[in-house]
């Protein structure tokens, strides 16, 4: 993202499953887990590091507020896909989760964008780190996704500068509410500069 805000495009880090900021509904178990009262107080402090984040790439945050898989969804799967529609409606490509989706909330929301062939020109997917690191094997589209496309893309190897690396290693810092949650915000096997020096894994369907 950093390269691609550098060489003059714009940029969105679109967050589908944002929640509801002034919702009081108690938090969840990993909201709980990362010392939030209610769903509201776990996304106003999440925004709040996605905007850090993103400053540090040079990107845009922008939030849909659907539940993730611990709350109400706040909408149902042709509200996704409607509000995902209009938020890509301008965008020449954008990228989705696309291996391993083992994270619940990712794969609910592939399923539900599938439908409509992802709302988007030239649809992408990504490994997910660091989910994907972990497995330790080549990404691969599963076959459902492929089915949605008409086609199954491989995934390619994105190669990234040294000065990208180090801006990725800065965002993923700035998400210190989650560090601690996926044991990588004192660990020198884990930590982020960890995965930041990974090999990132883009596959493109066709345009």
């Amino acid at each position: 993202m950093a390269a691609w805000s550098r060489s003059g495009a714009t940029v969105e880090l679109l967050t589908v499953l944002g929640c509801d900021p002034q919702s009081d509904a108690p938090a969840g178990g990993w909201d709980r887990r990362g010392g939030f009262l209610t769903e509201g107080d776990s996304a106003r402090a999440r925004r709040e590091e996605d905007r850090r984040a993103c400053a540090v790439l040079g990107v845009t945050p922008v939030w849909l507020p659907f539940g993730s898989v611990d709350y109400e969804r706040h909408g149902d799967e042709e509200d996704v896909r409607s509000a995902v529609g209009e938020a890509l409606a301008d965008a020449d490509a954008a990228l989705f989760p696309g291996f391993p989706l083992t994270h619940p909330d990712h794969e609910w929301l592939v399923l539900t964008l599938a439908d409509g062939r992802f709302a988007c020109r030239r649809p992408g997917f990504y490994a997910e780190q660091p989910y994907a690191q972990r497995l330790a094997r080549a990404p691969e589209l599963p076959a459902w996704v492929a089915e949605a496309l008409g086609e199954r893309p491989s995934f390619g190897a994105i190669r990234a500068s040294l000065r990208d690396r180090f801006a990725k290693s800065r965002a993923i810092r700035r998400y210190r509410s989650q560090l601690p949650l996926l044991g990588m915000r004192r660990s020198v096997r884990r930590g982020p500069h960890v995965l930041a020096l990974h090999t990132e894994w883009v596959a493109w369907a066709a345009v």
